[in-house]
């Protein structure tokens, strides 16, 4: 929340641009597909691209956690003998 001149709060949009720039490069490479599509296309493979890098992402962050969990488990055992 940011805060205008006369005091009253308004939602400031905020942008991580590094992962614009990062979501724009890994879109770079499929420029020569996007070009000759039509727009309803482009929509949709756009849109079916993001949702399965989201859960691309989102399973290997997942994963990233488990394994740290799974080391703390390990160090733990290993103090015992």
């Amino acid at each position: 929340i940011a805060y205008d001149k006369q005091g009253n709060p308004y939602y400031k949009r905020a942008y991580n641009t590094q992962a614009c720039e990062q979501l724009n490069s890994w879109l770079g490479g499929f420029e020569s597909i996007l070009k000759r599509m039509t727009p309803g296309n482009f929509n949709w493979f756009l849109h079916v691209m993001l949702f399965y890098h989201t859960k691309y992402v989102l399973a290997k962050q997942k994963a990233k956690r488990d394994k740290g969990t799974n080391e703390t488990i390990n160090s733990d055992d290993s103090d015992d003998m």
